[in-house]
């Protein structure tokens, strides 16, 4: 678990992307939170009846979000679940708990910083 005083975002490439454009600044946020919870809906789904092609495309496909809000601590989960081959089934479930853990902190935080937005 990370201490509320650590994001586990980083948003640094995102201001720079907006250079002030406030607007254009909270449609990114609600594309994204609205994109990863879906995307995050999915993959669960799949993962409860053991789709794990889907899994690893689902993650594939949220990977370049997540770069770009700057959720590092995933970047190793990501990559594994893109190959779901080298791990076995515990520790691939292990992963798909990790990255729902890990998302659903990025999202309450997100609605967090941004209550103006999210409300």
């Amino acid at each position: 678990m990370y201490s509320s005083a650590e994001k586990l975002y980083d948003l640094t490439s995102i201001y720079a992307m907006c250079d002030k454009n406030s607007p254009f600044m909270e449609k990114l946020l609600l594309v994204f939170v609205d994109n990863l919870t879906s995307d995050l809906r999915m993959l669960n789904a799949a993962a409860d009846v053991g789709n794990w092609e889907e899994v690893s495309s689902i993650a594939h496909k949220m990977k370049p979000s997540l770069i770009h809000f700057g959720v590092s601590a995933l970047k190793d989960v990501v990559l594994s679940l893109e190959h779901p081959g080298n791990y076995n089934l515990n520790q691939f479930v292990s992963l798909v708990s990790e990255l729902d853990r890990v998302v659903n902190e990025v999202l309450t935080g997100i609605k967090s910083d941004f209550p103006n937005i999210f409300n």
